[in-house]
C-alpha cells in the first residue's frame, strides 16, 4: 500500500496540505478532486518522492510519512523508487526528435536499462495498450496534445509492466501516480485510457493515484474518490458514499443534485440558477 500518514507541506507561510492522511490500495483506483489551488498536484508530488530531494532548496517544510508497501519513501534510492512506482506529469514538453517508441523504451531504464529485445516488446506492447501503437516510429516534437499524451501513458505502463502478468500468483505491488491524464484526450480516448487502468489494476497488482476534475467520469471507473479543500481531505470513500452534494459544493464550489441509481455510478447534475 502507498500511505500518507500526517503529511503537511508549507511554503513560507502559506500551508499547502494539512494533516492529511491518503491510502492507495493494490488492484484500486483512487481519483483526486478539489478545486484549482486545493493541493492536488502537491499532494501528488508528495506522494510520489518529489519533493523529499528539493526541500532544502525549496524553502519547504515536510512533516508527516509517505511510505510505500511498508517502507518509508526516503529510505528508497531513486532506482528502487523508480521500479515501484511510476509518475505521469500534466504534460511534458519534447524539444528532441525522440519517436513515440524511445519515449515508450524510457519506462524500462529502472529495470534494464531500455536495451533489451525483451524491453522493445514490453514497449511496443505498452504502446498498443495505450492506443498508441501507429505512432510507434513517429517524432514526438510532431504529433497533437492528445498523441503525445498517449504515449507518455504508454511510457508509464512500460515501467510497471510486472515480468510475469499471467498465471501463478499477482506481482509484487506498484503504484502509478497521474497528473489530469485525461486532460488532453477526446471522449473515445478519456474512457479507452481509463478503462485500461481499471483492467491493468486488476491484473497487475498496481494502485493508481489519478488526479481529475470530472466527478461523474471519476465516479464510473474509481474504485474511491478522495475529495480535497484547502489543503485538507474531506472525505476518501466510494463513489457512492462520499459523492454528497455538501462535498461536491465544499470541494468543486458548485451546487449539485446527486443522482443514485441501483447498480450504477452516482451522478453529480448541477442545479439549474
Amino acid at each position: 500500500m502507498l500511505t500518507a500518514t500526517d503529511l503537511s507541506l508549507r511554503r513560507g507561510s502559506k500551508t499547502i496540505l494539512r494533516n492529511l492522511n491518503l491510502r492507495i490500495q493494490p488492484g484500486q483506483i483512487v481519483a483526486l478532486l478539489g478545486r484549482n489551488g486545493a493541493g492536488k498536484s502537491s499532494l501528488l508530488k508528495t506522494m510520489s518522492g518529489e519533493f523529499h530531494g528539493k526541500l532544502q532548496n525549496s524553502g519547504a517544510q515536510l512533516g508527516g510519512d509517505i511510505a510505500i508497501n511498508d517502507t518509508p519513501l526516503v529510505r528508497l534510492t531513486p532506482q528502487q523508487l523508480a521500479r515501484m512506482r511510476a509518475v505521469l506529469p500534466q504534460s511534458v514538453q519534447f524539444s528532441f526528435p525522440f519517436t513515440a517508441m524511445e519515449i515508450a523504451l524510457l519506462g524500462r531504464y529502472p529495470h534494464s536499462g531500455g536495451r533489451t529485445l525483451n524491453d522493445r516488446l514490453i514497449a511496443m506492447e505498452a504502446l498498443a495498450l495505450a492506443g498508441a501503437v501507429a505512432l510507434a516510429e513517429r517524432d514526438v516534437t510532431t504529433l497533437s496534445g492528445g498523441e503525445l499524451a498517449r504515449v507518455q501513458f504508454a511510457r508509464v505502463l512500460a515501467q510497471l509492466r510486472p515480468q510475469h502478468v499471467n498465471g501463478g500468483s499477482l506481482p509484487g505491488a506498484r503504484y502509478l501516480l497521474l497528473d489530469e491524464p485525461t486532460a488532453a484526450l477526446d471522449l473515445a480516448h478519456q474512457h479507452h485510457l481509463l478503462g485500461t487502468l481499471r483492467r491493468l489494476t486488476k491484473e497487475w497488482n498496481i494502485g493508481v493515484l489519478a488526479i481529475m476534475h470530472d466527478p461523474n467520469l471519476a465516479a464510473r471507473y474509481a474504485d474511491q474518490l478522495a475529495w480535497l479543500a484547502d489543503g485538507t481531505l474531506l472525505v476518501q470513500d466510494t463513489p457512492t458514499l462520499s459523492m454528497t452534494p455538501h462535498v461536491v459544493r465544499t470541494c468543486l464550489g458548485i451546487d449539485v443534485e446527486v443522482i443514485l441509481q441501483a447498480g450504477k455510478p452516482p451522478f453529480a447534475m448541477p442545479c439549474m440558477a
